[in-house]
């Protein structure tokens, strides 16, 4: 069936009427939001029109170039695995125009027939530009064996190789990308094959980075660092690069690449993270808040941004989803304004760290949060835990007052959910069986209820330890006290749970450590009040059960040697004195969750007068011998 010559005209007229609008919105010269619709609409119909008759060499030319913009279109409306049959039936079409038989409807066979049918035709180019249609169906798709094995094809003929390489097969690809200038493109084949190049190479590092074949990925992002490509992709190259080579223990030359990453495009998040990481892990505390705090920035600006859509073949959508996500992982923005907060109040920053803290509780206000949600997120920690650190950052700034209130709120939120008491049989190793009247610890419901515990004695703690600021002694040991309480609630059937073989319970010894943390700070609190009041057989007595439950606090044995002292129970306290020399609390203090290390990090206690009272009695003691 002949078609006249006027109605081929009209067709590359539409097509490239189509093509025409396209350009002007890409250039921002068409302001009408639905253009890309459009375009993909009129496409569609001008070649069902075409496709409505037997296919024919006169016309493939125009058939070919026409599906191939309208499988560009098509890239925001159908999914690929739809857009692969479409290219199978139009590689059907274009194989029967040139009067080819084929056996099989695979793409590989069909690919080969088509290459080999207009290898050297005047039609090579346009086939050629469906060729780049599937490579990127399949690279969407994260197919690069299939990449490897058409592209493999291309280059060798047909010929099976033992061995080939992802990247020197798409190095030696040689593809007609010539354009005709009577029929427009959407993309012009060359850019497009570049940017499938580079894709591809970054595809394949990061999928060597999830092998941890960090050399062969270092290997990938080279190549496609050394191809031109767009400011954001530069950038995100750059990041990979530099997460590689941290991989490969060179946090220096990381370093180097974020910052190369932020200096080719400023709002590269993922640079600024793996930035904060690695100065975390170099100890460079000041240089990871830096980055913290220029990320959160970023982000909170972003946030008003519109993306640009006017792309049509984009790196996002070429990469897909799993792997941006990947490629630009950077936590949440309330995430990383608690990171920044902790960070800064854990490295002394105290008045940056409450800043901070009360910004993300302001933020849960609005959100509506539950101060005890429901459902537990674990990229964040749990609400109650951000409330303690906020009211202990708040203790260290002197705002006696607000680590009160939120402490109360702390208290009121859990209260409904505390248990009476709650009796834990921690099985040991090789132990199967767990008592009658016991909880299992490997249960999510017993882990919760020890933390509620946990959270509603760290509140009275800190609440006590506020009022002892103050100077209310008596308001302090009720609230130790009540702390005390509180704590107790869990108790543990095995009396030797610490020096024996525990089972799967790494996550309840790890609550019960905390536990045992937290009461032994209560009592050691409770002691000092009793202390200052004079009560020194009830200081004595909370002192001693502190540092059987938690051994090594310095400030605790500092105490209870003031205690013995009083009592004229001299030897003892010279021995408690040089016990206290040999104790560090670098170890125990690491474990602790931040809102538990005020006593620790207190440096308000003066020992220089029992200091120099116990030197004095040493020597003495060593005249006389």
């Amino acid at each position: 069936m002949s078609v006249s010559p006027c109605l081929v005209d009209r067709w590359t007229e539409e097509n490239n009427a189509i093509v025409v609008r396209w350009k002007q919105y890409e250039r921002g010269l068409q302001p009408m939001q639905d253009v890309r619709n459009r375009c993909y609409s009129e496409s569609i119909k001008l070649l069902q029109k075409m496709q409505g008759i037997p296919a024919a060499t006169e016309r493939l030319k125009l058939e070919m170039t026409v599906s191939y913009n309208t499988f560009l279109f098509s890239l925001s409306f159908t999914h690929p695995s739809e857009m692969e049959k479409n290219l199978t039936r139009t590689l059907l079409r274009v194989l029967e125009a040139a009067g080819s038989q084929v056996l099989s409807s695979g793409p590989f066979k069909l690919w080969q027939v088509g290459l080999q049918t207009f290898d050297t035709s005047v039609y090579a180019p346009y086939l050629h530009k469906l060729l780049l249609i599937q490579w990127m169906l399949w690279l969407m798709e994260g197919q690069l064996e299939s990449i490897v094995t058409l592209l493999t094809q291309i280059n060798h003929k047909g010929e099976l190789l033992a061995h080939v390489n992802l990247q020197t097969e798409i190095r030696n690809l040689a593809l007609s990308m010539e354009e005709d200038s009577l029929l427009m493109v959407a993309r012009a084949a060359r850019d497009l094959k570049d940017l499938l190049h580079i894709c591809t190479v970054i595809s394949h590092g990061v999928e060597q980075m999830n092998k941890e074949k960090y050399s062969e990925a270092l290997e990938a992002f080279q190549e496609a660092k050394d191809r031109p490509s767009p400011r954001r992709l530069m950038a995100q190259i750059h990041t990979l690069t530099g997460q590689s080579l941290s991989k490969l223990d060179q946090p220096h030359c990381a370093l180097h690449f974020y910052r190369k990453a932020v200096e080719v495009d400023f709002s590269c998040h993922s640079a600024l993270y793996q930035s904060a990481l690695v100065f975390r892990q170099l100890g460079n505390s000041k240089a990871e808040i830096e980055a913290l705090h220029l990320l959160y920035s970023a982000v909170q600006r972003q946030s008003d941004k519109c993306p640009s859509t006017a792309s049509l073949v984009s790196p996002d959508l070429l990469l897909g989803g799993e792997q941006m996500t990947f490629i630009n992982r950077v936590p949440s923005p309330s995430l990383i304004l608690y990171t920044l907060a902790h960070a800064c109040v854990l490295n002394g920053s105290i008045s940056d760290g409450v800043e901070y803290y009360l910004d993300l509780l302001a933020s849960f206000q609005s959100d509506n949060k539950d101060l005890v949600p429901t459902g537990v997120d674990t990229s964040f920690p749990r609400i109650p835990v951000v409330y303690l650190e906020a009211a202990f950052a708040l203790l260290k700034a002197q705002k006696y007052r607000d680590v009160l209130v939120i402490c109360e709120e702390v208290i009121t939120s859990t209260l409904d959910f505390i248990p009476e008491r709650l009796l834990l049989d921690l099985p040991m190793e090789n132990q199967q069986t767990v008592g009658p009247t016991a909880a299992s610890p490997d249960s999510d419901a017993v882990l919760e209820n020890v933390d509620f515990v946990l959270w509603a004695g760290a509140a009275h703690l800190l609440q006590a330890q506020t009022h002892w600021k103050l100077k209310d002694t008596k308001e302090a040991i009720t609230n130790f006290t009540r702390a005390i309480n509180q704590l107790v609630k869990v108790f543990i059937k095995q009396k030797d749970w610490k020096q024996k073989n525990l089972g799967n319970t790494e996550e309840m010894v790890k609550r019960m450590l905390t536990l045992e943390a937290a009461k032994g700070q209560s009592l050691a609190g409770r002691g000092l009040c009793f202390l200052e009041k004079g009560q020194l057989k009830e200081a004595l007595r909370d002192l001693h059960l502190s540092l059987q439950i938690f051994p090594g606090c310095r400030n605790t044995e500092m105490w209870l040697t003031e205690v013995l002292w009083r009592l004229d129970r001299r030897e003892e306290a010279s021995v408690t004195w040089r016990e206290s020399y040999n104790t560090t609390d670098t170890k125990s203090k690491n474990l602790l969750p931040l809102y538990l290390q005020a006593w620790q990090d207190d440096s308000a206690f003066d020992f220089s007068g029992l200091k120099k009272k116990i030197e004095e009695h040493i020597q003495a003691s060593n005249v006389i011998t």
